[in-house]
């Protein structure tokens, strides 16, 4: 078998004057910018939830460990409280809420858990 002949490959130093590379990927960058200053958008998110009682929609006076039927509502199906993330509430809000949904829970409005072999 005979041995292919091979060139070699020379490679030239590039010059700083030379910036077709940065321009190359500075395009890149801009058009993965926001224009908030960050370089890269995140691919799947949504937009923030408002928080529905700062904005009106709802009143914090319904927050209360005697209405548990407006309470079961941040909770889920297991009996556990639902995260800010998916609400959407403030933290202040968010804290009020968890408060009032344990205030519950011990004078026994609402179940520590409501999926089991005895509940109805």
């Amino acid at each position: 078998m005979a041995k292919e002949f091979k060139e070699k490959k020379v490679y030239k130093k590039s010059n700083q004057d030379d910036d077709s590379y940065d321009s190359k990927y500075n395009d890149m960058d801009d058009a993965m910018d926001d224009g908030k200053g960050r370089g890269r958008k995140f691919s799947g998110g949504k937009s923030k939830k408002s928080c529905r009682f700062m904005s009106g929609e709802e009143d914090t006076n319904n927050i209360t460990y005697k209405n548990p039927k407006f309470l079961s509502t941040y909770l889920t199906e297991h009996g556990k409280i639902v995260s800010r993330r998916v609400t959407g509430n403030c933290a202040m809000v968010q804290r009020k809420l968890a408060l009032e949904i344990k205030r519950a829970r011990n004078l026994a409005l609402l179940g520590f858990v409501s999926v089991g072999p005895n509940s109805n």
